[in-house]
């Protein structure tokens, strides 16, 4: 199978046009007619990722964030990036950021899984109106069968996705019954999940004072962080590519959160 074949599969089943304006999906290293008998899911392409790769003998490495995000007017030994994307390309391994793009398609429904809950609406709409009339969009909002304390709630998001800590903002025994849940970085969605009649709001990347901005407004957080509820992707895109893909071998590197709680 050629490298151009696994992009096609890939823009079928997430297709680029729901990415957010902003981002930088889709296929960003390596020769679209590269021979791909080995593919490695991941979460974030790091230099530990791209030394397994090369180990492995991988081909095709699926990312949720992009490797190259930003313009780079160069390809040298001189920025830690650059010499990433040199190892990349010496070991011909071919790389395809998946951002937006799934968090709008398949994201929300991979974490509701996780969580055994389904809220009913959508947070934020797909720029894209195609999608938006599709329902899609960033993060997903809904009620609980009956009211949980946050400390439970808490607890419930730590055992599901293995975490072994969150940030709670908010008075842990205070009930909430409508959660609000933006896998990844949340910290502009405070306003419109309060406005959206939330009282808990789970994401990651809240900071010091975008969480008490959120208490003012009548909203708790959980802060799971970056991480902790967009590992869902690994296992996701791992299950869609083996049965797409049964003549591939497909892995997967679980680097976990980058940084420790002691």
């Amino acid at each position: 199978m050629k490298c151009n074949d696994v992009i096609r599969l890939l823009e079928e089943e997430v297709p680029l046009e729901a990415a957010e304006s902003w981002d930088n999906p889709g296929f960003l290293v390596g020769d679209r007619e590269r021979e791909v008998k080995k593919i490695m899911v991941v979460l974030d392409i790091t230099n530990a990722v791209v030394e397994e790769a090369a180990r492995t003998g991988t081909d095709f490495i699926l990312a949720h964030h992009p490797v190259i995000f930003s313009k780079i007017k160069k390809c040298t030994s001189d920025d830690f990036l650059q010499r990433k994307l040199l190892k990349l390309i010496e070991n011909k391994i071919c790389c395809y950021g998946m951002h937006t793009n799934y968090d709008a398609c398949r994201m929300c429904d991979a974490v509701a899984e996780k969580l055994g809950f389904y809220p009913d609406q959508v947070l934020e709409e797909a720029e894209d109106p195609r999608f938006r009339a599709e329902g899609k969009g960033i993060g997903m909002i809904g009620a609980f069968a009956g009211e949980k304390e946050l400390k439970d709630f808490a607890g419930e998001i730590k055992r599901a996705f293995g975490i072994p800590a969150v940030s709670v903002f908010g008075n842990l025994e205070e009930k909430v019954h409508k959660a609000a849940i933006v896998p990844g970085s949340g910290r502009s969605m405070a306003r419109l999940a309060a406005a959206k009649g939330a009282d808990v709001l789970v994401t990651g990347d809240i900071g010091h004072h975008e969480g008490l901005d959120a208490v003012d407004m009548g909203l708790c957080v959980i802060d799971a962080g970056h991480y902790g509820l967009e590992q869902v992707f690994i296992d996701d895109m791992k299950e869609l590519l083996e049965q797409k893909l049964p003549d591939c071998d497909i892995i997967s590197c679980k680097t976990g959160s980058p940084f420790q709680v002691i």
